[in-house]
């Protein structure tokens, strides 16, 4: 039998973190499906959370989003995700929601710009701006998502919103399904159609979001 020693800061951080998720999930009038659907996860991972396990980063950020686009206090001031400290994260381009983009370029490690996070972010990750609105309500014009810079292949990612660059240089933001054939795939939208059977050259999962008002260039 194996035992696995907690600290009580960690034993504090689960019973504060998964009470916190239960409220936000309950004062939403959302059953625990229903609520992973709009956060972009599985059933079994919202049950994990509410029972104590901890989320990665990226959803703490989904979660903090889905609170303050519904007014719903979401305190994380005991959880360690709010500790008053900063990150910068290097902004690369734009990304479609309906708008064509021209390639991201991470030659330059800087990026364009650069903009500040309050939530832990790994070293690699990158920020693009939202362009159009094919993805409202889950993202909107100027929004900020990130990303990881190194991409995975499209072939892990089905069923995931990504960051995406099609083999003719388009740049979107888009769920992932399989297309008509291998190495083909469809592009999907919350409010528009779907863009289908296309060739895709890199692809990234979207890790976080903070809307448009809420963040500003340095």
């Amino acid at each position: 039998m194996y035992f696995i020693s907690m600290s009580p800061l960690d034993m504090r951080w689960r019973m504060e973190l998964k009470t916190a998720i239960r409220r936000l999930r309950t004062v939403a009038s959302l059953n625990q499906g229903e609520f992973a659907d709009v956060l972009g996860v599985t059933q079994p991972t919202v049950s994990r959370w509410e029972r104590g396990s901890k989320p990665e980063f990226e959803h703490v950020a989904k979660l903090k989003a889905f609170a303050d686009e519904r007014g719903i206090d979401f305190d994380l001031s005991e959880t360690g995700w709010e500790t008053g400290w900063t990150q910068t994260v290097s902004i690369f381009g734009y990304v479609g929601a309906g708008a064509e983009v021209t390639p991201i370029l991470h030659d330059d490690n800087h990026g364009i710009d650069h903009a500040e996070v309050d939530f832990p972010i790994p070293d690699g990750t990158g920020a693009v701006i939202v362009r159009g609105d094919s993805q409202m309500p889950v993202f909107e014009d100027g929004d900020l998502v990130g990303y990881h810079k190194e991409g995975r292949p499209p072939h892990d990612l089905i069923g995931r919103t990504c960051i995406l660059r099609l083999a003719d240089g388009r740049m979107y933001i888009k769920k992932l399904r399989r297309g008509s054939s291998d190495g083909l795939y469809t592009l999907v939208s919350s409010n528009a159609a779907d863009i289908e059977d296309v060739v895709i050259e890199w692809a990234a999962p979207f890790r976080f979001r903070i809307p448009r008002e809420e963040w500003s260039r340095m």
